[in-house]
């Protein structure tokens, strides 16, 4: 996907979230429900234009910038998502909107599974350790052997909006915490081997 394209989807999805807002302020009177979210996409989106300019190991994400722009376009859209269902709980919906934003969570980190082994070394995106970045080989490995941890971490965040809050937050923490300690541990071990 060609960056400007990219940049045309985030900065629509951003201009969508402030018109909702300035729609929604005089029904909610506040303006950090109207206009936080909005304001943290802004950010997001410089950032997004910043680090592919700024990587001192892969200025541009050449081979892998595809990735990084569908990425964060899934993740503007489902920021914005969330960001919907809090003004819509705020003006009455019956919404639970912390069962309601875990499947689109799962989606995003299932997304990230699949798109991991794409990626290449960098400072920014991916699975960073000092491991990985030190070494191609290690990135590689580590990020082939995330992919199917992070897809059962999305399956168990799926499973948790059936569950109970107390429960959900016990999964997804959980395998989130599981995932992280798995993933570090092998970066390491692979650095070693070599």
């Amino acid at each position: 996907m060609n960056p400007k394209i990219s940049g045309v989807f985030i900065c629509t999805i951003v201009v969508a979230t402030f018109i909702t807002g300035a729609v929604a302020y005089p029904l909610v009177h506040s303006v950090r429900l109207a206009f936080g979210l909005p304001i943290t996409l802004v950010i997001l989106w410089g950032l997004w234009a910043l680090l592919p300019a700024i990587d001192p190991i892969a200025k541009g994400f050449p081979g892998f910038r595809y990735v990084y722009d569908f990425f964060w376009i899934l993740l503007s859209a489902v920021l914005a998502y969330a960001y919907a269902l809090s003004l819509g709980a705020a003006l009455g919906w019956p919404v639970n909107i912390f069962h309601a934003v875990l499947p689109a969570v799962a989606m995003l980190v299932f997304v990230a599974a699949i798109l991991l082994p794409q990626i290449h070394r960098n400072w920014f995106f991916g699975i960073r350790t000092p491991w990985t970045l030190s070494s191609d080989d290690v990135w590689m490995k580590t990020h082939q052997f995330g992919r199917p941890l992070f897809i059962i971490v999305a399956v168990l965040i799926y499973i948790s909006t059936f569950v109970s809050r107390t429960w959900s937050i016990g999964i997804v923490s959980g395998s989130i915490l599981l995932a992280t300690i798995g993933i570090v541990a092998y970066s390491y071990f692979i650095f070693r081997r070599h």
